[in-house]
């Protein structure tokens, strides 16, 4: 699937309005939330491309009921830029990387994985665990 153009000229675009304030905060608790990175179009193709995917891949998935505990927390799917060029070119974004570089004052960064966590209906309370 090819990525529009409108959405593919946004992703490309690395300015981001960070603050000082940002990167210090940043830098201090090693999180931020950010708002308005991507435009409304752009999260609502994503949000489609995304999900299309984790549904095609999630096929191969056990049954709800035939999991265990972590499991029926929440369906996670790794490295779906490798399925599909649009989630790539969302994925390695000129956008994304610059945010990260800059929030980590830092020339550039690497992509350890992709990660697309669904919580689903009916599963299970997601147990205590420490992300690292």
């Amino acid at each position: 699937m090819s990525v529009p153009p409108g959405i593919q000229k946004h992703l490309s675009d690395e300015t981001y309005p960070l603050t000082p304030e940002d990167i210090a905060f940043y830098q201090k608790y090693r999180f931020i939330k950010l708002r308005q990175v991507f435009d409304a179009d752009t999260i609502a193709y994503y949000d489609r491309v995304i999900s299309d995917k984790v549904a095609e891949k999630s096929k191969s998935v056990d049954p709800l009921d035939a999991r265990n505990t972590y499991g029926k927390a929440f369906l996670q799917i790794f490295n779906l830029w490798r399925e599909d060029e649009s989630i790539r070119e969302f994925v390695f974004s000129k956008r994304m990387a610059r945010i990260a570089a800059e929030l980590m004052q830092v020339d550039g960064v690497r992509l350890y994985h992709d990660q697309a966590l669904y919580k689903e209906g009916g599963g299970g309370i997601t147990p205590w665990h420490a992300d690292q």
